[in-house]
């Protein structure tokens, strides 16, 4: 079984080290001799979407996030269909202002960033969930939440952060987010095989 994933410009969208995100999962999925191919997308490349199991864009300088989100924009139904697949798109930090484009969310932009660390559960599987904020940009919808906070800033002023649909999760928490939570990161990796096996 071979897992390809999609890095989406890692050189514009690479703060506070997310792609440990990549590197915590490839790990994960090799342990279970699974073959792991990694291609990043950078701006000068087509976005084949459909030709990844896995998608993966991450926290970046907010001078690039307009011109992402733009080039982005002619693949919005391509990653639409993507999503109503039940294949997995995994957005952290500020990336989640980029995916406003598909209008499954909205996002509510703050003047002072709301800076915490993170503790809270998720619905996808058991124990806490770790992570960091430093964000000046929260979802603001309150359907499809994706972690229950106990600790740190959630949409619209509540406890609920992130959104969720089918296998798309954004979420603001950086950490990075699957590097600190090994259950989190099981999860994504069953479901990963899961995808796998029904494609045959």
């Amino acid at each position: 079984m071979k897992i390809k994933i999609g890095h989406l410009y890692p050189y514009e969208l690479t703060l506070y080290g997310e792609n440990g995100n990549l590197k915590a999962l490839k790990y994960a999925l090799e342990q279970k001799d699974i073959e792991v191919e990694i291609t990043s997308i950078n701006k000068e490349d087509d976005f084949d979407i459909k030709t990844y199991d896995f998608v993966y864009i991450g926290s970046g300088r907010p001078e690039f996030l307009e011109e992402i989100k733009e080039r982005l924009e002619p693949y919005k139904k391509d990653i639409k269909d993507y999503i109503n697949k039940d294949k997995v798109l995994l957005a952290t930090g500020n990336s989640i202002a980029i995916l406003e484009l598909l209008r499954l969310y909205e996002i509510e932009y703050y003047d002072k960033r709301k800076v915490s660390d993170i503790e809270g559960t998720t619905s996808l599987c058991n124990g806490k969930i770790y992570g960091f904020q430093n964000t000046e940009y929260l979802i603001k919808t309150t359907k499809n939440i994706l972690f229950s906070l106990e600790k740190g800033y959630g949409n619209n002023e509540t406890c609920m952060e992130g959104y969720k649909k089918n296998n798309f999760y954004a979420t603001s928490i950086i950490g990075p987010i699957l590097a600190r939570n090994d259950n989190l990161t099981s999860y994504l990796v069953e479901t990963l095989i899961k995808n796998k096996k029904e494609e045959k």
